[in-house]
């Protein structure tokens, strides 16, 4: 199995110098080793299924340079992260 772990946590607004995560109740409550933390516990309950960030307009840009500073820091945190989602529709 494949699981969206996490789907649209970088905001729209620019700032391309940080992870621009959005002003979600995960964020306001856990902080953002939220997205960390909802990685393991995927793998936790399904250790077999491929984990996966989704999201829109990440592919250039600011956004681009957010999810890149994200995707690093989940990576180094020890996120089992196995591939991103490029959203379109």
């Amino acid at each position: 199995y494949d699981w969206d772990v996490a789907n649209e946590a970088i905001s729209d607004r620019p700032d391309p110098a940080t992870e621009n995560l959005r002003n979600s109740q995960w964020l306001q409550t856990l902080g953002p080793e939220f997205l960390t933390l909802a990685f393991k516990f995927a793998h936790e309950a399904d250790p077999k299924a491929k984990l996966y960030y989704n999201d829109y307009n990440i592919e250039a840009g600011a956004k681009h340079e957010s999810s890149m500073i994200l995707l690093r820091r989940l990576i180094k945190d020890g996120a089992p992260i196995h591939g991103i989602g490029f959203q379109s529709h």
